[in-house]
């Protein structure tokens, strides 16, 4: 199952990507397919699906560092299919961290059948706005988000609260608002978004970017919210209370290995060789021929995967894991790129180079710089 690439001396993730939706939100440009259109297809990507974890576990015999179920929108499979998922991934042990997505209409007292495997559940709030919401087209009401958040605060997991930005038509205020009203419920983790335009969704037809300026605006003001509420700002949208960071997603900021399964899930493996790995584009394709398309990295090219993921986070790129992994000395690669940056940008200390919140709102800049020296 397992292609040889893989260093079987280092943990191993695993993403499944659910497909299935209610209905697309205006701005989501990630692939889904509505329930209802897809509903004789279910069984079989569930069979699918089960029978790649089978062969994986089988393979692996061991606990996955993290799972994580994502969507489209996990919650229309059901709850006894989640469950049969998450046991199948489990055969070995369960997981550090195992997080589902849930829309907020799908949240219900039933999470707590999941307590055995899951630790931990991401909440697509985006606003307690309801004007916000309309904007948006989300399916999930103001009064939704609110009975989520109370089922979740109440749970046993740690849970995590999607928040949107830079909404047209609204303020940088609307988003204090949503991150004082969601703070309230006390979740461990939040993720605020800028809300992205993407070509061929129906929010491009019918309203235009707030522009540079202001995003920056809503953003600064809304990180300085979240660092006075106790949140740490440890990864460019990501913020967290004391030690409740996403494992999973740390995989992935460090160019860890993970496998995903599920139309258009990505995968990597490999350390000093990377292998990067994809399913089939579409649910159809999936269920017809379901496989693993590889892609080996060329060495450049997993140092920009590097840039690209790990300057992300705080933790930025260690100078000694850098030397390990491509064999070159990090600073005799970079530093001619550096001396361009704004120097409030970034620290560059002897063992680590990392960026400051100055340079995330620069970030792609910043990447586009380093990167030149590749």
């Amino acid at each position: 199952m397992l292609p040889r690439q893989i260093d079987r001396t280092r943990p191993l993730s695993l993403y499944i990507h659910v497909p299935f939706c209610r209905s697309k939100c205006d701005y989501c440009a990630f692939y889904s397919v509505p329930y209802s259109r897809a509903e004789d297809m279910v069984d079989r990507y569930m069979s699918i699906l089960l029978s790649e974890i089978k062969a994986l576990t089988d393979d692996w015999q061991q606990p996955f560092a993290s799972i994580f179920i994502g969507g489209g929108n996990p919650g229309m499979l059901g709850y006894s299919r989640i469950l049969e998922i998450l046991k199948a991934a489990s055969v070995n042990g369960r997981a550090e961290e195992c997080t589902i997505e849930l829309n907020p209409e799908n949240v219900t007292e039933e999470i707590e059948t999941f307590s055995g495997y899951l630790t931990r559940i991401s909440v697509g709030i985006q606003s307690m706005d309801e004007d916000v919401l309309r904007a948006l087209g989300r399916n999930a009401s103001a009064d939704d988000n609110e009975r989520a958040l109370s089922i979740l605060s109440s749970s046993r997991y740690d849970f995590n609260a999607d928040i949107m930005t830079a909404v047209p038509g609204f303020t940088a205020e609307t988003t204090l608002r949503d991150i004082e009203r969601t703070v309230s419920y006390d979740p461990d983790h939040i993720s605020l978004y800028c809300l992205t335009f993407e070509e061929g969704t129906p929010l491009v037809s019918r309203a235009r970017p707030i522009g540079e300026e202001k995003e920056r605006e809503a953003l600064i003001a809304s990180w300085r919210l979240l660092s006075k509420l106790g949140y740490t700002h440890y990864e460019v949208s990501n913020f967290a209370r004391s030690g409740k960071e996403c494992i999973h997603n740390k995989v992935y900021w460090n160019l860890g290995q993970y496998i995903g399964f599920g139309p258009g899930a990505e995968s990597s493996i490999g350390y000093s060789t990377v292998l990067s790995m994809r399913e089939n584009e579409t649910l159809e394709e999936y269920i017809r021929k379901p496989e693993l398309t590889c892609y080996p990295l060329s060495g450049s090219e997993a140092e920009e995967e590097v840039l690209l993921t790990s300057l992300r986070t705080i933790y930025g790129i260690g100078k000694e894991e850098y030397r390990a992994r491509f064999g070159k000395d990090f600073d005799e690669t970079y530093s001619s790129r550096i001396a361009l940056l704004a120097p409030e940008s970034y620290i560059n200390s002897t063992d680590r180079f990392s960026l400051t919140e100055s340079g995330f709102l620069t970030l792609d800049r910043i990447i586009l710089e380093m990167a030149m020296a590749l």
